[in-house]
């Protein structure tokens, strides 16, 4: 008997950007593995987008009351939906499926108990059964060439967190300036090269001097300059899994991140970096990390922790098949 469809409601798919879709496109790839994959995605019923490996197929209307999407669904079959809406939320309630998996965290009492939150970045003590151990890739030639923008190495790298479209009269978030902690490092460490990345753009600073800009075109340019940084600072880190961090740790380059940052606070308090609060917290953290028996030992307990939990896609393609059999 063949298995049941495993079925993805994706609201983000498309936004490949967002780390939410990078997390929803790694389950379906997982779940491939072991059965069929329908993935729906917002557009009219009834179209079909071939997309890799995958055909999308459109959810159709999302009112109240007019839901085609939902009699696709049958009640032997697991679904994962990245975003619960109230109205997707009442769609999956509408076709009562086998099992529901949802990358939010569930709100609402509407939502039946039986319908659990996935995890993503686990604590040693939580229930192995409620979580999938993503496989976060990088590209180990990065780190055997420097980014071709810049004749240097050894730079702390920033990860911004500065909005993309950002109004011009917002004097702190002037474009031809540095973010807050940029100009913090800067003034604290004046002979040290800083590269901010921002809006797929690098640049360097130096003494709160720009010394120049390239562009950051693809994942690869981000995995050189990741690769070859001292350290790396995100400012934001993603609220999933904190991809970024996750990649630094594993070329070895120790991460430095804002305090309930989530995920990340989890990944450099797994001995891959440092916390910081404010900024004499930051500048504490990079002077620490100037001693250079600090930062090898920090950058191997942050390999092996990165390595060992997000290295292998194995491990990913097993878990998600016994979540989606043992729902």
């Amino acid at each position: 008997m063949p298995e049941p469809r495993a079925v993805i409601v994706s609201l983000h798919w498309k936004d490949r950007p967002s780390e939410l879709s990078f997390v929803t496109r790694a389950i379906a790839a997982a779940a491939a593995r072991h059965r069929p994959v329908s993935v729906l995605v917002p557009g009219p019923a009834g179209h079909v987008e071939p997309d890799g490996a995958f055909d999308l197929h459109g959810l159709g209307s999302m009112a109240k009351g007019d839901m085609p999407w939902a009699r696709q669904l049958e009640a032997t079959e697991t679904v994962v939906v990245d975003e619960l809406t109230p109205e997707v939320t009442m769609g999956l309630s509408q076709a009562a499926p086998r099992a529901v998996f949802s990358l939010t965290a569930q709100t609402g009492s509407e939502i039946p108990d039986a319908w659990r939150t996935l995890r993503l970045v686990q604590h040693d003590d939580w229930d192995a059964s409620r979580w999938v151990t993503l496989h976060v890739p990088v590209n180990p030639l990065a780190a055997r060439h420097r980014h071709h923008g810049f004749g240097f190495t050894g730079y702390l790298l920033v990860l911004s967190d500065r909005r993309a479209g950002r109004s011009d009269s917002d004097s702190s978030d002037d474009p031809n300036e540095p973010p807050p902690p940029v100009a913090w490092l800067s003034a604290a460490f004046p002979a040290e090269e800083i590269i901010l990345v921002e809006d797929a753009v690098a640049s360097a600073w130096k003494g709160r001097s720009l010394r120049g800009k390239v562009h950051v075109d693809t994942r690869m340019d981000l995995w050189r300059l990741v690769a070859h940084a001292s350290a790396c600072v995100d400012l934001a880190p993603g609220p999933f899994i904190a991809r970024e961090c996750i990649e630094a740790l594993r070329f070895g380059t120790p991460i430095i991140v804002p305090e309930g940052s989530g995920p990340a606070v989890t990944h450099a308090s797994a001995g891959g970096g440092w916390i910081f609060g404010d900024p004499g917290d930051l500048i504490g953290a990079v002077t620490t990390l100037r001693s250079g028996d600090t930062r090898s030992a920090v950058s191997d307990a942050g390999r092996r922790y990165a390595d060992a939990r997000f290295g292998d896609a194995s491990t990913m393609v097993e878990q998600v098949s016994a979540l989606l059999t043992g729902a």
